[in-house]
């Protein structure tokens, strides 16, 4: 299968390196890349897609891009006739997610989207349990994000900091709040209720560097994702899912999994490009469809237009520090509740 990567630069290094190596194992034949930029691959590279159609003619697109970007790239992969894997967020309005989702069908191509987190044993054995009843009925699904980040990160890309584009829960933590979504069986709903709770810590950014959001549907447990990168400690991004019978905590980077302490055994991880080629060559179903991104794009939007309002905050070297923000957010996820139902002087 002929396999063109879009951005090779950032997150898309680890595209290159996995294409190389699904060349290595037979899986795909990495064919070129597109980039603005002069980068170091082992393949011919591009200034446009369109170019690079005419020459190599690819079977499936990889779009690892800006988000700004992802959706005219997208469809473009689309009219050349090829399947498409594009990062997360795929797109940051529900209009442009229709469009796309209305091309594929269309045409009889597919999209999926880069949240690879879904791909893990750790996922999949959670929503067996949730499932089978194992936890009996779900009350609530909470997920706790802290990391520091210094001034560098702001500086790592144009797009990065602005609003529509970037923010706690459209990237950073994207995965957790698609994640609690999935296991709140969200993920595909039109009827959401987004509750949110934005703030920057930041007078150089237009972004949220820290984030609440509750979601609410009918018939479904409610989902509190409470997010921050302005933690004193970084620690790895947590789900926990509420039950009757029990609680699991869910560190979904580690690919770790606990039910009431007990740590469960997970099958090994999926990779979501070699899950797109096999959909392709025997019908296996998408691990990450675009469909599944509806309620996350939902939200993408709402944050694109919320009002972030500037928080007072410590600045500790290259970094800024929320004081108290690493607790508030745990307990946010552990309570289902918002920012201001805990009290928080800046919550509203």
């Amino acid at each position: 299968m002929r396999v063109a990567l879009v951005g090779a630069r950032g997150h898309g290094a680890r595209h290159v390196e996995n294409l190389v190596r699904l060349g290595h194992d037979g899986l795909a034949t990495f064919v070129g890349v597109v980039d603005v930029a002069d980068v170091d691959v082992p393949v011919p590279s591009y200034s446009d897609l369109e170019t690079l159609a005419a020459e190599l003619h690819p079977e499936v697109v990889v779009v690892s891009s800006p988000p700004a970007t992802h959706r005219d790239l997208v469809l473009a992969a689309f009219e050349l006739g090829c399947d498409v894997l594009v990062e997360k967020p795929a797109v940051v309005s529900v209009a442009d997610f229709d469009e796309i989702s209305d091309e594929a069908v269309k045409r009889g191509l597919v999209c999926q989207v880069g949240f690879q987190t879904q791909g893990t044993g750790s996922y999949r054995r959670l929503c067996s349990l949730i499932g089978s009843g194992a936890l009996g009925d779900i009350t609530g699904i909470g997920a706790a994000g802290r990391w520091v980040r210094t001034d560098s990160y702001y500086e790592r890309a144009e797009w990065a900091g602005r609003q529509g584009e970037d923010g706690t829960l459209v990237n950073p933590f994207a995965h957790a709040l698609q994640n609690a979504l999935l296991l709140a069986d969200v993920e595909e709903r039109a009827d959401i209720g987004v509750e949110l709770e934005l703030y920057r810590c930041r007078d150089t950014i237009s972004a949220d560097d820290t984030a609440c959001v509750r979601v609410t549907a009918d018939d479904a447990p409610p989902v509190v994702v409470a997010t921050t990168l302005c933690a004193t400690t970084s620690l790895p991004p947590v789900v926990l899912v509420h039950g009757s019978l029990g609680q699991a905590i869910w560190w979904y980077d580690d690919d770790r999994l606990t039910v009431n302490d007990h740590r469960m055994a997970v099958a090994p991880s999926v990779d979501l490009l070699e899950n797109l080629l096999r959909h392709r060559l025997t019908g296996e179903p998408l691990v990450a469809p675009l469909a599944a991104a509806r309620a996350f794009t939902t939200v993408a939007e709402r944050c694109g237009k919320a009002d972030v309002p500037l928080l007072p905050a410590r600045r500790v070297g290259d970094r800024v520090v929320l004081d108290g923000i690493d607790e508030v957010v745990v307990r946010a996820a552990e309570k289902i509740a918002t920012f201001a139902e805990l009290g928080c002087g800046f919550g509203r």
